[in-house]
């Protein structure tokens, strides 16, 4: 049985003050020994206990690459878990912490190793599109949570083709990042006790990509039981870029593209065999050309994360039916606004060509039905062209690329279980954000809102008072969440005594959050009927995205 040593420690008082002395702190895994560290918040010095870089899986390298992750081997000695140095390979981004050995964990927690008293745990799922993330102190750093009252866990998981490359077959069935996240899940089910955090009171986190992630593993069979909770910013499994179409066609391309000389026609075996015997850097650097890497639905096997529709699974319940926040931002687009020159000119091209509005998720094959249907995306938005209308081309993106999908998936799971929906629109100088436009309401673009969340790396008591106000807001709202399973369970001045209700089948409420926190009726009204009844007129079932 696994049993903790923490190093002494003790407080030597001098009146009021309280010095904390200490050597580092050790915990005994059932693997071997972790060496952690004690820090202090530089914002109000709260004093937490960090354990960076421990392994919650073998590292995925020879034949394990684009294999599902497997137990860690047991380590001889005490482990130094004090510093992150290492990232999954980035698509996006060439960084010299890169590295195929990546399946880390941090585990952050205000109270010391051991404590009989546990905490709820919050675990955050990094976004990036799937194709890059990293759970990295200078990235994630913990701080901002530590006076909340919960432990943190943040992790790596593989993203780009060696998160997600599949043959859509059992060779390399997929899925490897999602996989990865659900073994970190079950980590922390099995070791969170011995850093003072309570395993049955686990809450999921995520933004964008980690927020499609989150309602992945809602939907998956393999996650029952590891988490009560979930929280999703921006995001779902519904997501158009959430589901990845063609990939046994991308695998090929990646090989060809590495060895032009490789046979396209050969077996997903022997593609698997080449694939698995280059070198990391070699598929790292293909993957840059093919940057469309995502969850995909795989065929029945043992070990399959998810092998049914997202859309159809979510739609009847078949999920883990645990309470959930959802949300978006104001205006998730808005960042096209920055250069409304080359805006025009793809939006002209998208007038030109209205059939490239339909996403293959609506199953038309006809052209002609494609054009028509292209044209009523349009005019849900603009009674012109969207190139002469480019507030209403925002609108379309934001919810074409974000809302709509997030917005059905509330819309579904709050059959079966508690949904808390919000729109972020208060817009200030912490989130970094100075563009607008005319015609548009929303001013809070993508990823806006987790600025006021991770505010780590920043010394908040320098921005504004209602900056810090609505982050203190924001984090109130998702901590109460992970602590009650309700954001607001008793009246709280800080949250202008508002209690947030839940959407119902008859009542979908939402809490806008700006200046002042307001329950709302109806996101994104003006669209969203449109798009549920656009797709009943045009799409041909099964739908996987939405």
């Amino acid at each position: 049985m696994s049993f903790l040593v923490l190093n002494s420690f003790f407080l030597l008082f001098s009146g009021s003050c309280a010095t904390l002395v200490s050597d580092d702190p050790i915990v005994s895994l059932p693997y071997g020994q972790v060496r952690g560290r004690i820090a202090v918040t530089e914002s109000d010095g709260t004093t937490f206990y960090s354990f960076q870089e421990v392994p919650y899986a073998a590292p995925p390298l020879g034949s394990l690459r684009f294999q599902p992750p497997q137990p860690v081997p047991k380590w001889n000695g005490t482990l130094n878990a004090q510093s992150n140095t290492k990232m999954c390979y980035q698509v996006t981004a060439n960084n010299h912490y890169e590295n195929e050995d990546c399946l880390y964990l941090n585990v952050y927690s205000p109270v010391p190793p051991g404590s009989e008293n546990t905490l709820p745990v919050l675990i955050n799922i990094y976004g990036g599109t799937f194709t890059h993330g990293s759970a990295m102190f200078q990235y994630a750093g913990p701080q901002a949570f530590m006076n909340r009252g919960v432990v943190l866990v943040t992790f790596n998981y593989r993203v780009g083709p060696f998160g997600f490359l599949s043959t859509e077959d059992n060779v390399i069935p997929g899925n490897m990042g999602v996989k990865d996240q659900q073994f970190a899940l079950k980590w922390v089910q099995e070791n969170i006790h011995l850093f003072g955090g309570d395993p049955t009171k686990v809450t999921l986190m995520g933004q964008s990509a980690g927020a499609a992630s989150v309602t992945y593993q809602i939907l998956s069979p393999g996650s029952a039981g590891l988490f009560r909770g979930a929280i999703a910013e921006s995001g779902s499994a519904l997501c158009p870029w959430a589901h990845q179409r063609h990939a046994l066609d991308t695998a090929y391309k990646v090989a060809a593209y590495i060895d032009p000389n490789f046979n396209t026609n050969s077996s997903t075996k022997e593609l698997a065999e080449f694939l698995t015997d280059v070198e990391a850097s070699a598929i790292d650097s293909a993957s840059e050309k093919y940057q469309v890497w995502a969850p995909v639905v795989e065929p029945e096997h043992e070990g399959a994360f998810i092998t049914d529709s997202m859309y159809e699974m979510v739609k009847n319940g078949r999920i883990n039916k645990v309470p959930l926040i959802i949300g978006i931002n104001s205006e998730e687009y808005i960042s096209k606004a920055a250069d409304l020159n080359s805006f025009k000119v793809s939006m002209a091209a998208t007038d030109k060509y209205p059939q490239k509005i339909i996403s293959e998720n609506l199953n038309i094959v006809d052209e002609e039905t494609k054009i028509e249907a292209g044209k009523s995306v349009r005019s849900i938005y603009t009674s012109g062209l969207f190139q002469d209308d480019l507030a209403s081309a925002i609108k379309y993106l934001s919810d074409n690329t974000f809302d709509k999908g997030v917005i059905r998936y509330a819309d579904f799971q709050s059959q079966f279980s508690d949904v808390y929906f919000y729109q972020f629109s208060y817009h200030g100088l912490l989130g970094r954000n100075n563009v607008s436009m005319e015609g548009l309401e929303g001013r809070v673009q993508h990823g806006e809102d987790s600025r006021y969340l991770w505010t780590a790396a920043l010394n908040i008591n320098s921005y504004p008072e209602s900056d810090q106000i609505t982050a203190d807001r924001y984090m109130t709202l998702f901590t109460d969440f992970a602590k009650y399973m309700n954001p607001t369970p008793e009246p709280k001045q800080l949250l202008q005594n508002l209690q947030w209700p839940t959407v119902s089948q008859d009542t979908f409420s939402y809490l806008n959050i700006d200046d002042n926190l307001e329950v709302r009726m109806n996101p994104r009204n003006f669209s969203y009927q449109k798009w549920v009844q656009l797709y009943e007129k045009y799409g041909v079932q099964p739908f996987y995205t939405f």
